[in-house]
C-alpha cells in the first residue's frame, strides 16, 4: 500500500528536481548574456534616458503649437507678450513638464536618483494631461504609460545621489516652476490689478509669490486668479522644499553617517547583508547591486574609500548582535560573510543562526585547514576560492569543460553538503 504514494511522491520530487536544474540554467544564461554584452553599464538607465528625451520635445512642441498657434521658431518674447491671452494653463504645463525631461533625460543617463524621481513625476503629469486632451492624444499617453512602468519597475536601479546632480535638478526644477508661473500669470494678465502684460511684471510676481513675500502691490481680483496664485503658492511650498532638501540633505546626512557610520534610520529589510572588506565582498557587492538588490555593508572601521561613499554602510564588529540587527541582517534576504578572517566568518554565521535560523548565510573560508571548524558554525554555503581555483585549473588543463553550468553545479554540490551537515 505504501509503494505507490511512494512512487508518487519519487516523481514529485524528480520534476521538481527538473524545473530547478531549468531555472537554474535558464539564470545562468541569463547572467552570461548580461555579462557578455555588458548590461551594468548602459542597461536600463541609456534607454530610459532615450525613450524620455523625445517625449520632452514633443511636450514643448504640442504646448507651442496648442498654446500659440505657431511654431518654435517664431516663438519671440514679443509675440508672447502680444499673443499672452491665446495660452492656455495646460499647454504651459505640459511645456513645463517637456523641459523638464530633456533635462531629466540627462540625469537618467547617470543613474541620478532625483531624475528618475522627477522622471515618474513628469511622466505620470503628462499621461494626465494626455488623458484630458482628447482621443487624439490617447496614443501619446500610452507611450507615456510604458515609460512609466518601465521607470517604476527598474526603480533600484537608480541609486547615484551626488550632490553635484542633486543640485542640477534642484534649480532645474526651480526653473520650470518659475517658468510655469510666470507664463500663466502673464496669461491671467487681466485678472489682476493693476494688471499683468509683460514678462517681467509676470516673473517678479512669481518670484514674489513663490518666495512668501507678497508685497501686496499685484493683487488677484477674481476666482481664476486667486485660485492659480493658490497653485503657485502650494505647488512652491513643495518644490522649493524638495529642490532645497537635495541639496542640504546629502551633504548633512554625508557627514552624519560618516560620525555615525551607516544610516540608522533607514528601514533595512529584504536586502543582502556583506560582511568585509575583502576584494570578493567589494566585487560581491558590485555584481549584486548590478542585478538590483539592495545590499548593506559591515565594516569595522570608516571607510575612506570612495566606493563606500554613496553605499549604505554600517561601521562596528560584525560578531555584535546588535550590529547585525542595525545592518538588518534578521530581515535579510541573505548574509555573505566574506571577511579575510576565517573566525570572524564563523563568529558571523553563529550570530545569524541565533538571530534568525531560517536566513541563509555564506562563508568564506581562506585557510582550508579551518573548514571543518567553519562547517561546524553551519551555513549555507562555504565559499572555498583556493580549492574551487584548483579544481577548475584542474579541469582546464586535463582539457574537461569549464562553463556556467559547471560553475553552478560545483556551488550547488557544496550548498548540499552544508544542508547535509546542518540536517545531522
Amino acid at each position: 500500500m505504501c509503494r505507490v504514494p511512494l512512487r508518487v511522491f519519487c516523481e514529485q520530487v524528480s520534476a521538481q528536481n527538473r524545473w530547478s536544474n531549468w531555472r537554474r540554467r535558464l539564470t545562468s544564461w541569463r547572467h552570461l548574456l548580461e555579462r557578455r554584452l555588458a548590461f551594468d553599464r548602459w542597461y536600463p538607465h541609456v534607454p530610459l534616458a532615450l525613450a524620455a528625451a523625445p517625449i520632452g520635445l514633443l511636450m514643448i512642441a504640442g504646448a507651442v503649437r496648442a498654446g500659440l498657434g505657431v511654431g518654435p521658431a517664431s516663438l519671440e518674447i514679443g509675440a508672447l507678450e502680444r499673443d499672452a491671452n491665446a495660452l492656455h494653463l495646460s499647454a504651459i504645463v505640459e511645456a513645463a513638464l517637456g523641459l523638464s525631461l530633456l533635462v531629466i533625460a540627462l540625469g537618467l543617463g547617470i543613474r541620478s536618483r532625483l531624475a528618475w524621481l522627477w522622471a515618474v513625476i513628469a511622466t505620470g503629469s503628462g499621461v494626465f494631461i494626455r488623458l484630458l486632451a482628447g482621443s487624439r492624444d490617447r496614443s501619446f499617453a500610452a507611450y507615456y504609460a510604458i515609460l512609466l512602468v518601465a521607470l517604476l519597475l527598474y526603480r533600484r536601479r537608480f541609486r547615484s545621489l551626488s550632490v553635484t546632480s542633486s543640485s542640477i535638478f534642484a534649480i532645474t526644477a526651480i526653473a520650470t516652476f518659475l517658468m510655469w508661473s510666470t507664463l500663466g500669470a502673464l496669461r491671467l494678465g487681466t485678472h489682476f490689478q493693476p494688471p499683468i502684460h509683460d514678462l517681467p511684471s509676470a516673473l517678479y510676481f512669481a518670484v514674489i509669490t513663490f518666495s512668501s513675500v507678497g508685497y501686496g502691490d499685484i493683487v488677484p481680483v477674481d476666482r481664476e486668479a486667486r485660485l492659480f496664485v493658490t497653485g503657485i503658492i502650494a505647488v512652491g511650498l513643495l518644490v522649493g522644499a524638495t529642490a532645497f532638501s537635495t541639496i542640504l540633505l546629502p551633504l548633512v546626512g554625508g557627514r552624519l553617517r560618516d560620525i555615525l557610520g551607516g544610516r540608522p534610520d533607514m528601514d533595512r529589510s529584504n536586502h543582502y547583508v556583506v560582511v568585509g572588506q575583502s576584494p570578493l565582498a567589494r566585487n560581491t557587492t558590485t555584481e549584486l547591486e548590478s542585478r538590483g538588490e539592495e545590499v548593506t555593508l559591515i565594516l569595522e572601521s570608516a571607510p575612506a574609500e570612495d566606493f563606500y561613499k554613496e553605499r549604505d554602510v554600517v561601521v562596528g564588529d560584525a560578531t555584535d548582535l546588535s550590529v547585525l540587527r542595525t545592518a538588518g541582517a534578521d530581515k535579510a534576504k541573505g548574509v555573505l560573510a566574506l571577511s579575510t578572517d576565517d573566525a570572524e566568518n564563523g563568529f558571523v554565521v553563529l550570530g545569524i543562526n541565533e538571530l534568525n535560523p531560517s536566513i541563509r548565510t555564506v562563508a568564506a573560508l581562506n585557510d582550508p585547514k579551518n573548514e571543518f571548524r567553519l562547517k561546524r558554525t553551519q551555513p549555507s554555503l562555504i565559499l572555498s576560492l583556493q580549492s574551487l581555483g584548483g579544481e577548475l585549473l584542474a579541469m582546464a588543463l586535463t582539457g574537461e569543460r569549464v562553463d556556467v553550468q559547471m560553475l553552478s553545479r560545483v556551488l550547488q554540490v557544496h550548498g548540499a553538503e552544508e544542508e547535509e551537515d546542518r540536517s545531522k
